[in-house]
């Protein structure tokens, strides 16, 4: 992948690219600086190659492109042709904000009610909104601030596991509500033990039963909200359970595991190793092959099958190594074809790029295949919600619906 080539200097103004590393004089003296694009650099300085010569620089290092970042990415999705559907962060913005008015308030019954009540009309127009994404990864959240990790997680989940349902049971649409709803609640257990006091973990055996103890009080908390449909109270409780009856609260196995639960267990695996911070974090393909290696005797195999033929091998916004030494960004996979998706190609110089994103279709290209995939810019960075009337930040919206302007 290494787009870096080194050139005769009577070359350099037949070129194109950027120059790769600063040019210096033998004696460190500073030519002309790294990134300097060379037509800028043939404007500017029409005797570059005699300065070149004089000072005894026989060649330099050239980019043929330069390679697009995370920002530059999120900047050109909406330029793309065909449109790639995403889901409006605006929409991000508002769960996240309602979630963390809940956790925040755990310990407050009325606030943490009305929250709750709040957050489950929201659930219903996220799910809808779900149901017309198709590249889901590139929808997932990613908190700017890293300030409500565990409200953006609640959030991906549920996007997740809604797009699991609508996959699994397209002629189910209400299923597929109650799954997103249930997920964006699976966790919310957690946010009382902390509120009481107490700390949620794996470390020592008091962390250990505390944290054991979360779906069953996120069950209970909906009942006292007056959420009363079984479905989703059933996929709060059981979405540790597994497969081989491993699990908790109730060490339930295979299909007497509620079906919602199975996928909201799926999906929250795969957003927690997307969410890591090792060697696979941030990373959607790394996070996809170890839940497939955990299928076996822990999750469903048709749900993780039905996760695996909507994303593929390499989800969208993967950062892939092409085998004629491009790289690009995975925009859109395909269910009959897991690997070779479209790709967007990260070649050409920024100011070719905007006019012009160029996207190739490795199932159309047969000379071209993927070789590894190096990092991830799906998540989309969602900013906070300040509320335009100031000062309240423990707002919770009447209206259950995304506002249309925010400051």
């Amino acid at each position: 992948m290494n787009s870096i080539e080194y050139v005769g200097i009577e070359r350099l103004f037949e070129e194109e690219g950027v120059l790769a590393g600063e040019v210096l004089t033998p004696s460190g003296v500073l030519l002309f600086p790294s990134g300097l694009d060379l037509e800028s650099l043939r404007t500017a300085h029409p005797d570059a190659v005699e300065q070149l010569r004089k000072h005894g620089v026989e060649r330099v290092a050239i980019k043929r492109h330069e390679p697009i970042t995370a920002d530059e990415f999120q900047r050109l999705i909406p330029l793309l042709s065909p449109p790639i559907a995403r889901l409006n962060p605006l929409l991000t913005s508002v769960v996240a904000h309602q979630m963390s008015v809940v956790y925040s308030n755990a310990g407050n019954r009325e606030l943490r009610e009305r929250g709750v009540r709040s957050l489950f009309s929201i659930g219903v127009h996220l799910s809808s909104e779900v149901r017309r994404i198709p590249q889901i990864t590139l929808s997932l959240g990613e908190d700017v601030e890293r300030k409500f990790e565990e409200v953006f997680h609640a959030v991906n989940v549920a996007m997740l596991a809604g797009h699991i349902a609508k996959k699994l049971f397209p002629m189910w649409p209400d299923l597929a509500q109650s799954v997103t709803v249930g997920a964006l609640f699976h966790d919310i257990g957690k946010a009382f033990i902390v509120a009481s006091g107490y700390s949620v973990g794996k470390g020592s055996s008091r962390e250990e039963r505390s944290y054991r103890t979360h779906p069953l009080l996120g069950e209970a908390l909906l009942r006292d909200a007056g959420i009363n449909s079984h479905e989703i109270l059933s996929f709060v409780r059981s979405h540790h359970e597994e497969w081989d009856g491993g699990g908790f609260p109730d060490g339930l196995s295979g299909e007497s595991i509620p079906v919602g639960a199975r996928i909201v267990a799926v999906a929250n695996a795969f957003n927690n190793l997307l969410c890591g911070t090792g060697e696979d974090g941030r990373r959607s393909d790394r996070a996809m092959s170890s839940v497939i290696a955990s299928t076996l005797g822990k999750f469903d195999r048709f749900v993780v099958r039905t996760l695996l033929a909507s994303i593929g091998l390499y989800p969208p916004g993967s950062v892939v190594e092409l085998s004629n030494g491009n790289s690009g960004i995975v925009l859109e996979t395909r269910e009959r074809d897991l690997i070779r998706p479209k790709v967007l190609l990260m070649t050409g110089l920024k100011k070719s790029r905007d006019a012009s994103p160029e996207i190739v279709d490795l199932r159309k290209d047969s000379s071209v295949s993927i070789v590894r995939a190096i990092d991830d810019y799906g998540a989309m960075p969602i900013q906070p919600l300040v509320a335009s009337s100031g000062g309240r930040g423990n707002m919770l919206f009447r209206k259950h619906r995304s506002p249309t302007v925010m400051k």
